[in-house]
């Protein structure tokens, strides 16, 4: 009787340290897992190429682009752009679908464009189809730019 009970005392203890092991294991591998993954960020460039404004992209679902007004307030505002009258109120939008942003052109006048990361080529946006993006592309808002980059950087030219 008592080598029964030694015994089911180890069984207990030896699942207990695995158990241990385990959480241990996968508590490293979340961690690794936030280390690595990356913030997105929407980087607003001014004539001069730098940095005006910035807008992590995070856990929000859409941010839209465009002009506030008292009755529409944007969260990407190009009100005091110098290319503010070809840049509509609800001009364009960032949105977040699952793990993926993609960006919907929105303006009548259709100057929303898109050059992906490497290319050489803006694509002109049609409205309401959403395109997706990923870091390194641009998007244009009239002649305004929008990089999208990781939330490692944080000194850039364009």
């Amino acid at each position: 009787m008592a080598d029964q009970s030694r015994v089911l005392l180890f069984l207990v203890i030896s699942v207990i340290a695995l158990w241990g092991i385990v959480i241990g294991l996968v508590a490293v591998h979340i961690a690794n897992f936030l280390k690595r993954r990356e913030r997105i960020k929407a980087l607003v460039l001014d004539s001069q190429g730098e940095i005006r404004d910035e807008y992590e992209l995070g856990k929000q679902k859409e941010l839209l682009i465009g002009k506030s007004t008292p009755a529409n307030l944007v969260n990407i505002d190009f009100s005091d752009s110098a290319y503010a009258g070809s840049i509509e109120e609800e001009h364009a939008s960032l949105v977040r679908y699952k793990t993926y942003w993609y960006v919907c052109a929105k303006a009548k006048n259709g100057m929303v464009g898109l050059r992906q990361k490497g290319g050489d080529t803006v694509y002109k946006l049609q409205r309401n189809i959403p395109y997706r993006i990923q870091c390194g592309d641009t998007i244009y808002i009239s002649y305004e730019k929008i990089i999208i980059r990781n939330g490692l950087v944080k000194k850039m030219h364009a």
